[in-house]
């Protein structure tokens, strides 16, 4: 039984991460951005552990790092002139901050969308869906379960390569890069022959079928109302106050300092983003007390 935010109705952990994605896409104050970025990393540390830091070492962090630099090289807006480049363009303080703020909103979604993968899993994303439109959510759910599969698929076709000699550190940038060819070769034909044997497998069972039902053991309970009523009252708020908690960086950086209702929103926001790291807290202190 999973308990905590995963033991919710998919229903309102659905509202929920409309919300946080929304807020993360559509948010251009860095102390916004900072928090929706935390809020994420908890979470996923939640649920994935030590995969969960390794993931935003191995990927978030460069995003972050690289996704500047490239806006400083290729985009030139602003008046704060860093250095010039050899090609006669400024590299500007501002566009530098620009890009920085694009890749804390990428990383955040990023890192939301890995949560949202293990919370809303392959039932959940049925159940939701499969009503409205069967054939999307089928390749909704096959899409999100595939993410971890390939990766671990890739591992194996490494390990194999290695295994057999086909792939070593000593071997020249040409070698490497057709092993790499080949392996991506491999991982391709075996996603491509999974995706056909589970879509074999779902109209073996009738899936997509009119007049077809399906029997799901969820339950909308208090708990997932006054979810529901949380998140749509957080959007509600984030409407009305969205001016209190902008910043602009261009052509110079303008980033005011919020107002009353503008830290109160925020703190608003942070709890709702908190909220699923904090059930799971509780949840998790609750049984192991009636234990």
């Amino acid at each position: 039984m999973k308990l905590g935010f995963r033991g919710l109705h998919p229903v309102s952990e659905l509202i929920f991460y409309v919300f946080v994605l929304s807020f993360t896409l559509t948010s251009s104050h860095p102390v916004s951005l900072i928090t929706g970025l935390v809020c994420a990393f908890l979470y996923d540390i939640r649920l994935r552990g030590k995969k969960a830091v390794s993931f935003s070492l191995k990927f978030v962090l460069p995003l972050i790092i690289a996704s500047a630099l490239i806006n400083g090289l290729f985009s030139h807006f602003g008046v704060t002139v860093l250095f010039t480049l050899p090609d006669g363009n400024n590299f500007t303080l501002e566009a530098v901050i620009y890009g920085l703020v694009f890749s804390l909103r990428a990383a955040s979604s990023v890192i939301w969308l890995m949560s949202l993968n293990e919370v809303l899993t392959n039932d959940r994303i049925l159940f939701l869906f499969g009503r409205f439109s069967p054939k999307t959510a089928l390749v909704i759910s096959m899409s999100l379960r595939f993410i971890p599969l390939i990766s671990e698929q890739a591992e194996k076709i490494s390990d194999a390569q290695k295994g057999i000699g086909a792939l070593s550190a000593s071997d020249s940038i040409m070698s490497r890069l057709k092993s790499s060819a080949k392996r991506l070769s491999i991982l391709v034909s075996w996603t491509l022959e999974r995706g056909i044997d589970t879509a074999d497998s779902m109209r073996a069972r009738g899936y997509g079928l009119k007049g077809r039902t399906s029997f799901n053991s969820y339950a909308f309970t208090v708990r997932d109302i006054m979810l529901s009523c949380l998140v749509i009252s957080g959007a509600i708020v984030f409407v009305l106050t969205k001016n209190e908690l902008t910043a602009s960086y261009d052509p110079v950086i303008s980033i005011p300092l919020p107002s009353v209702t503008g830290i109160v929103s925020s703190l608003f926001f942070t709890a709702i983003m908190l909220f699923p790291f904090i059930y799971d807290i509780l949840e998790e202190r609750k049984w192991s007390i009636l234990k």
